[in-house]
């Protein structure tokens, strides 16, 4: 009997010490701790594929070295109408192993993870706050999720961050070989990562995967960082049965299933387009008054529900509320152009400035957002419908240049939304500046932005006049004490400039040096940043837009005061883009400076990045010119 206790002791004795040995912090090797706030111990996920459900089992146990990893807990499982989360926990263990929290479902909260915009939103989650007493600590997350939506199979993503090391990541999908599970791997070379397939299974493992740290101007993670996708032939999309084993059937699907009979409108509202676009003949003169028609009505708020928030709401609902979210008032512009005969597609896509491309060898479900398209001749207009001020034809930063699908009646297919050329983006700023005897100046500058450039100066019109009046006094910070003495935009949506004619008085244009005055040249458009030095940099160097700068300024001097001499000039030339100034007398009094930047868009190699910041560094230091004025003898 006593030997049977002591058996008993010494095993659980082993089982403390190795429970302890797991979660703690010097069971980490050190190489897995550099450059992370956070460390995966393991994450393994069990997916169950059946015809009409998805079981998800999720383990994940994160170690957090500081306060920065906090966040990379994900201590989370969502739920709705379709979707369950039949078992949720979590463990915490302090530095050495030691459980010292165990949290069950009640401890979790309850959230909605609503947008901030959304009307009615079904989607939910439980979410544990966490706040711990001291780092680091390790927090095991347990959870089961069953869903009918076998359309959303979760992709792997063994790392899913920068600043996170990975010791054991594991995803395993069990499925009817009758419909297997398809599958797309990305930028799994130079990794630790082994697939396994069978005709009932799929299983992924990676081990040892070190923080990537985070360095100025790097690509998005998700451009590098190994994953896999997956998707079904067959699917149920909340009870609608979904198929699509390439973009074209897949893009019929949606077209019957999704967007067919929601596109009808009441009689009295065919008759109003049809007397609006009553005197136009082409299809681009109807379509911009169709879309003007739009943006005067109906206002963009978020609606995620439905059929997993992918079906849109009836167009004649939009016609009676005058809201709706993107679907919605995409397939209501969609719905308005049909009664007159003008052909458009209901576009999907990835939205955001990382420029993400939907997958054009991989057809399921995939976007963010949804866009219109207009077809002409040889190219496709694209409307953004869920905007009250955006111009006809004009894409931001938000969706262009990326692979999207649109959908026909025949099918879906991958096209590319337009691309803005360095020469598009354009900033052309023409000023004028007229020095007093005691430094102090008037200037006028009129400035005209086109392209993506337009993008950032189009809403500063909507503002109230303080918040304009502070948009001047931080973008030329380096000019003290100015004061706004006029200011008139003019918003050209027809061409898509946006002007600006701006009138200052600058108490203080000059710095003195005993009887003469020091003037920089460059007053309006300083390129200050200067990216900061990084050692044995590891990531690329991603420069996400290409844009023309273009500054011609005419400086006037009181009789009593010349210009010294005037600077050479001066030409930088490297792969990244170009920059010169040209200084020019004009007469005794008055120079002419002109300036002229032209960044380039492209990713670089890391070895580049030197480079790279010895080109901004000598940008800012040109644009800090200064010239001597003295008093005339």
């Amino acid at each position: 009997m006593k030997f049977s206790f002591f058996i008993f002791l010494l095993f659980s004795t082993v089982f403390v010490i190795q429970g302890q040995e797991k979660y703690s912090i010097l069971s980490i090797p050190t190489q897995f701790t550099k450059n992370a706030n956070s460390v995966v111990i393991h994450k393994k996920v069990g997916i169950n594929v059946s015809e009409d459900k998805l079981e998800i089992q999720t383990e994940r146990a994160t170690t957090v070295l500081n306060e920065r990893g906090d966040r990379n807990v994900s201590a989370i499982a969502y739920y709705d109408e379709t979707r369950t989360i039949e078992k949720i926990e979590a463990y915490v263990y302090d530095a050495l192993g030691n459980e010292v929290e165990h949290f069950k479902k009640n401890d979790f909260r309850d959230i909605s993870v609503a947008d901030g915009f959304s009307i009615f939103n079904d989607n939910r989650a439980l979410y544990l706050e966490y706040t711990p007493t001291s780092y680091p600590y390790t927090i095991v997350f347990k959870s089961i999720v069953e869903t009918g939506d076998t359309a959303f199979i979760m992709p792997w993503f063994p790392i899913d961050r920068y600043a996170e090391s990975v010791l054991y990541s594991e995803q395993t999908i069990t499925f009817d070989p009758s419909n297997k599970v398809r599958y797309k791997k990305e930028h799994i070379d130079g990794f630790e990562i082994k697939i396994t397939e069978t005709e009932e299974t799929l299983r992924f493992v990676a081990e040892n995967i070190k923080a990537f740290r985070y360095e100025e101007l790097s690509p998005a993670f998700t451009t590098f960082c190994p994953k896999v996708y997956f998707g079904l032939d067959t699917f149920s999309l909340q009870g609608v049965p979904g198929y699509g084993k390439n973009w074209s059937e897949f893009g019929q699907w949606m077209y019957s299933s999704l967007l067919s009979d929601v596109s009808e409108l009441p009689e009295g509202t065919k008759q109003e387009i049809r007397n609006l676009v009553a005197s136009e003949t082409t299809d681009e003169g109807k379509a911009r008054k169709i879309y003007q028609y739009v943006q005067d009505k109906v206002r963009y708020i978020s609606v995620q529900v439905g059929i997993g928030g992918w079906k849109p709401m009836l167009a004649t609902e939009v016609d009676n509320l005058s809201y709706g979210d993107c679907k919605a008032l995409t397939n209501y512009t969609k719905a308005l152009l049909e009664v007159v005969g003008v052909t458009s597609y209901y576009t999907v896509l990835y939205a955001g400035d990382d420029e993400r491309d939907i997958m054009s060898d991989f057809s399921s479900m995939q976007g963010n957002h949804v866009i219109l398209g207009i077809p002409t001749e040889d190219e496709i207009t694209w409307l953004e419908c869920t905007s009250q001020d955006t111009p006809y034809g004009y894409l931001g930063n938000f969706t262009d240049d990326r692979d999207v699908v649109i959908i026909t009646p025949q099918g879906g297919k991958v096209v590319h939304t337009k691309t803005y050329t360095q020469q598009e983006n354009v900033q052309a700023n023409t000023g004028n500046i007229i020095i007093g005897n005691d430094g102090s100046a008037t200037a006028s500058l009129t400035s005209v932005s086109e392209g993506l450039q337009y993008d950032g100066k189009y809403a500063l019109e909507k503002l109230k006049k303080e918040e304009l009046l502070d948009v001047y006094k931080n973008r030329w910070g380096n000019l003290n004490g100015l004061s706004v003495e006029s200011i008139i935009l003019k918003n050209n949506k027809e061409d898509i400039q946006f002007t600006e004619e701006v009138k200052l008085k600058i108490p203080s244009i000059t710095s003195k040096v005993g009887n003469e005055m020091l003037l920089e040249l460059n007053s309006f458009n300083q390129a200050s940043y200067i990216p900061p030095r990084i050692t044995d940099r590891k990531q690329k160097l991603a420069l996400e837009m290409a844009y023309t700068d273009i500054d011609e300024v005419t400086i006037t001097l009181p009789k009593n005061l010349n210009f010294d001499s005037l600077p050479e000039n001066k030409l930088l030339e490297t792969k990244f883009g170009r920059y010169s100034i040209e200084v020019e007398s004009l007469d005794n009094n008055t120079i002419q400076f002109k300036r002229k930047l032209y960044m380039n868009k492209g990713t670089f190699a890391p070895e580049d990045y030197k480079e790279y910041r010895s080109f901004r560094r000598a940008i800012a230091k040109q644009d800090k010119l200064k010239i001597l004025i003295k008093p005339i003898e």
